[in-house]
């Protein structure tokens, strides 16, 4: 190596690392900055000077003068209105739309009804949110990214087997690359709730699965910190793995564990329409035998499958993310139950706000990619209370 890629390989090292303290402290000054990356003071006024060029960085004012009364330091932080991003969560009957600024604050969310499941139709939607948001812009640069969460097996940005959609031979990655000129990432929805699991929250645990049960079943796996989705982004499709039933034949995963399959089976012990999980709820609240049994039935099978993932994987810990279990608190303590019976060591949680987990984790990864600092440690924060 030459020492001028030598010297081109420091100097983009040591802007991530500016980049990356600036991102993590809502105030911080630039004596603080060097003494946290071990850079020089020249270094970091040269490196900093560079970054505020390109808008990168907030000026907060001066903050509190020092213990004996030395001058007060100037502040900055990431400048959250540099740009913005656009995630999107394609599920089987509904599209999800979170639009972030750059810091992983919160611009709009929404959920809109999907009826036709052509690609294309969703994609009319999609370009017309991202129109919409951007009358509204405020930030510098505009639109940044975008990112799409499914519920799919995904292998380097494309859809190799939708379950749900009809992809009509649309390239969705190489698609909205063209029409917008901007980075495009797309992940199965299990995957980036792992990855919304390892950013946002912060137990320093390495190694841990998210257990995805929606209408069907997956995972997402992190191994020394990193995503694991194997070969052609094969793992964790727990929905197409055969078991034997009762009956002795052999069943997919997706036909037991699965949302619809909990719904429909509650409806007919209940006697009862259900519309959404609210009123699945109220039919639980009821203390019906026979639901009873379907609930004691479900969170058996959930735990036993908990068994075999901790087994397989030796996980330090496994979430479940499963809007209907969480509507279910009765159902997530069944599973809990089962599990310490069943000889589980690990922590065994239910995550809450379902509804926003893969979507953060795809703003995570492509939050991440816009800022150039894919592999480094990242202090994201969220609002609302989920988990």
């Amino acid at each position: 190596m030459s020492i001028s890629s030598k010297d081109d390989l420091n100097h983009l090292s040591n802007l991530k690392h500016i980049k990356q303290q600036l991102f993590n402290h809502s105030a911080i000054s630039r004596a603080e900055i060097a003494r946290k990356t071990d850079l020089t003071r020249a270094t970091v006024s040269s490196l900093f000077d560079e970054l505020d060029s390109q808008n990168y960085i907030k000026h907060l004012g001066r903050g509190k003068s020092t213990e004996n009364g030395g001058r007060k330091p100037e502040l900055y932080t990431i400048n959250s209105h540099y740009g913005y991003i656009a995630c999107f969560n394609l599920t089987y009957n509904s599209l999800y739309t979170i639009f972030l600024y750059i810091d992983g604050q919160e611009i709009s969310y929404q959920r809109t009804p999907i009826n036709d499941h052509q690609i294309s139709s969703v994609i009319k939607i999609i370009e017309q949110q991202i129109t919409h948001i951007s009358k509204f812009d405020d930030t510098e640069q505009g639109l940044l990214g975008i990112s799409f969460s499914i519920h799919a097996v995904v292998d380097n940005n494309r859809i190799k087997h939708s379950p749900y959609y009809d992809l009509q031979n649309i390239d969705l990655q190489k698609y909205f690359k063209n029409l917008y000129r901007i980075p495009v990432h797309i992940g199965n929805e299990a995957n980036l709730a792992a990855i919304f699991e390892r950013d946002f929250i912060k137990d320093n645990s390495d190694n841990f699965i998210v257990l995805s049960i929606h209408r069907g079943p997956g995972i997402g796996v992190i191994a020394n910190h990193q995503l694991f989705s194997g070969f052609q982004g094969m793992t964790g499709e727990l929905g197409s793995v055969k078991v034997l039933n009762s009956k002795g034949k052999y069943q997919e995963l997706g036909n037991i564990f699965s949302s619809d399959y909990l719904l429909a089976h509650i409806m007919q012990a209940s006697h009862c329409q259900i519309k959404n999980l609210e009123e699945a709820h109220q039919v639980v609240l009821k203390n019906i035998p026979s639901v009873n049994s379907i609930l004691e039935n479900f969170a058996y099978n959930t735990a036993q499958l908990v068994f075999n993932l901790q087994m397989l994987y030796g996980p330090e810990k496994i979430l479940i993310n499963s809007p209907i279990i969480e509507a279910l608190p009765e159902l997530g303590s069944l599973i809990q139950k089962y599990a310490k019976k069943s000889g589980i060591q690990i922590p065994i949680t239910i995550i809450k706000g379902s509804k926003y987990v893969s979507l953060l984790g795809a703003g995570a990864l492509l939050i991440r990619q816009v800022l150039n600092l894919k592999n480094v440690n990242l202090q994201f924060h969220w609002s609302h209370h989920i988990g």
